[in-house]
């Protein structure tokens, strides 16, 4: 049973490596159910065989994160975006306390790192793909990349995931390379994808994944040269200058092969013109609003539009993303959420420092030797923890579950990274490892049952959305009336059903159409109940209720999405056209000069304010001409 478990998370592990490599979890969800399968079966067999014991503060620290980031997610005002988080939080905690108990075995973790290998290796090869040239390159049919040319991605729809990514498995497989076990042509190989990975960081042109990369190599290296220090002190200076020689080398052509895509991505987006330091204000300024437990999971969904800050350019998109791990889990979570965020990373380095500490002192003088597995597996994985903890100030890569995945990984190995010395057992905290079994059930079925219930309807409304763009708008139809069967209670679904009714009604024609308008209408009314946080929904129905001569709610619609959206040029732009076909051009005219002040643009290909404030004016003239 437990060798199954093992299986099943591998294949969960896989796929959602080569799937599950954007924010929404649409390509999420055959990994999520083989990661549900694997922690029911593990958690039916209940007792779980461990190679060595785990670190009881481990376990108890990250079941104290995981809980209060599932209840506040339960508790959140918008279930459908809170579903996200629990979903990721979930497979996380499947894979950590499998690599805990069941992959404790260095053999059964050799096994994980080919596997991240193999991912990378993967990664590389689309990489590859996407430097040739096919830029919107996806590995899925039908679906492009949605990110722009000149920066690989992989298999991730963002590079700077792809960076975070490369920059975890790259020093997890350099602690092996370095310390661990294993052929030369095995240990050859690892070292090109190590030097490959690190090339595929320059050429998502990521700061952030250069930034991790500084601070993993200098984890690494302190380590490294600790260890020596204690174990070989006569060799630390020659390998101390020889080392530095070598980075220094090593950067003088890193730079020189990169020079000119750092350069050219400096004159696209300079530093100084980043916009991450107005979305940090966004996110400082929802904290505020309930600063002990967070304004719910993913309401900074809502919180980068309402309080979007006036740093930001017009032009610029909504953030949706704090491109802050830290500041993210402040605004959604709370100095809770933070506190024990921060508890968690500290438990699990000092878990991985204390064995280094342990091998030093007791295994070296013992074997003679400054290896093995379970070592470098360990050091790699406090130096990958580095990276990604460090590239987490600057990007949101732990809402993408195949990264969040990765880093469920470095730390389940850091839990319990192989210390089999009985005399110094890690020190027993009553209750930690039945409520890690526990929540494994719990977070296990209910995987599977999210699986059940939202995984169908997404797979309908991404066959709606790509009906949408081949132009079919009776397949659209067809997949959103199946999706919301299969998944009633996700707003999008509704909404996207609601704006297809009003496509499909002829403008010069509604009184035609009147079965679709209040088809369309109920739509929209229940995507505003299942998420009235989405000002949006409002503006279509308010559309809607305007078409339908409900004027009073249309406009209540339209002031929900101000209150949502002040500084927005649609919501403007819709108290501009109700007005407008009230017959009241005054106000009319008073909303679109207003919309003229946003401080976000609509899009150029969407309705803009001057469009409709020249119809009000060729209507005012038409009026006059009439007049008597």
């Amino acid at each position: 049973m437990q060798s199954l478990s093992v299986i099943l998370m591998c294949l969960g592990l896989v796929l959602s490596w080569v799937l599950a490599t954007e924010t929404r979890p649409l390509f999420f969800w055959p990994g999520a159910l083989l990661l549900g399968f694997a922690g029911a079966v593990a958690a039916l067999r209940w007792r779980l065989r461990v190679m060595f014991a785990p670190s009881d503060a481990c376990l108890l620290a990250a079941s104290l994160l995981t809980v209060h980031v599932m209840v506040r997610a339960w508790l959140s005002p918008v279930p459908a975006w809170a579903l996200e988080d629990m979903v990721i939080a979930a497979s996380c905690w499947v894979v950590y306390l499998l690599v805990v108990t069941a992959c404790s075995h260095p053999q059964r973790r050799a096994w994980l790192l080919v596997l991240l290998l193999a991912a990378a290796a993967g990664n590389l090869a689309a990489g590859f793909v996407h430097f040739s040239g096919r830029w919107d390159f996806h590995v899925v049919p039908d679906f492009v990349r949605a990110a722009g040319a000149g920066r690989i991605g992989g298999f991730f729809a963002n590079p700077n995931h792809l960076g975070a990514f490369f920059a975890m498995a790259l020093f997890l497989s350099a602690g092996w390379l370095c310390y661990g076990r294993g052929g030369a042509l095995l240990k050859a190989l690892a070292g090109f994808l190590i030097v490959a990975m690190a090339a595929g960081c320059a050429l998502t042109l990521s700061r952030g994944a250069l930034i991790s990369l500084a601070a993993g190599g200098a984890v690494f290296a302190g380590l490294s040269l600790l260890m020596v220090w204690r174990a070989r002190p006569q060799v630390f200076w020659p390998l101390l200058g020889g080392g530095l020689l070598a980075v220094m080398a090593a950067g003088v052509v890193f730079w020189k092969v990169n020079e000119e895509q750092m350069l050219t991505r400096e004159l696209r987006s300079p530093v100084s013109g980043d916009v991450r330091l107005a979305v940090w204000k966004s996110a400082l300024a929802q904290h505020e609003e309930a600063p002990w437990l967070g304004a719910g999971a993913r309401m900074f969904y809502e919180g980068s539009i309402r309080l979007r800050a006036p740093e930001l350019p017009v032009t610029a998109a909504d953030p949706l993303f704090a491109h802050n791990e830290y500041l993210q889990m402040l605004a959604d979570y709370g100095w809770a959420g933070l506190a024990l965020a921060l508890l968690m990373l500290a438990a699990h380095a000092w878990s991985g420092l204390s064995f280094l500490r342990w091998f030093i002192r007791h295994r070296y003088p013992v074997t003679g030797r400054l290896a093995g597995n379970s070592l470098g597996l360990a050091v790699g994985s406090l130096a990958a923890l580095a990276a990604t903890a460090a590239h987490a100030a600057v990007e949101f890569h732990f809402h993408v579950p195949a990264t969040a995945l990765t880093g469920a990984l470095l730390l389940g190995i850091l839990a319990n990274p192989g210390l089999d010395d009985p005399k110094r057992a890690p020190v027993r905290l009553p209750g930690a490892r039945f409520a890690a079994k526990a929540l494994l059930a719990v977070f296990s079925f209910g995987l599977l049952a999210c699986v059940w219930t939202q995984a169908r309807g997404d797979y309908f409304l991404a066959r709606a959305a790509v009906a949408q763009v081949r132009g079919d708008r009776a397949e659209r139809l067809q997949m959103l009336a199946r999706a919301a069967a299969a998944s009633p209670g996700n707003p999008e679904v509704h909404y996207q059903r609601g704006l297809a009714l009003l496509e499909k009604v002829d403008a010069d024609k509604r009184d035609a159409a009147q079965a679709d308008l209040e088809a369309a209408a109920a739509a929209l009314a229940e995507a505003v109940a299942l998420n009235p946080a989405r000002y949006l929904h409002h503006l279509a129905l308010a559309d809607a209720c305007d078409a339908l001569g409900r004027h009073d709610e249309a406009f209540g619609h339209v002031r929900s999405a101000l209150a949502l959206a002040p500084v927005h040029e649609e919501p403007r732009l819709a108290l501009g056209i109700h007005w407008h076909r009230l017959g009241d051009f005054a106000r009319a005219e008073r909303a679109y000069l207003w919309a003229s002040e946003a401080g976000a643009w609509n899009d150029e290909e969407t309705a803009r304010w001057p469009d409709n404030y020249r119809l009000l004016l060729q209507h005012a003239a038409l009026m006059r001409r009439q007049s008597p």
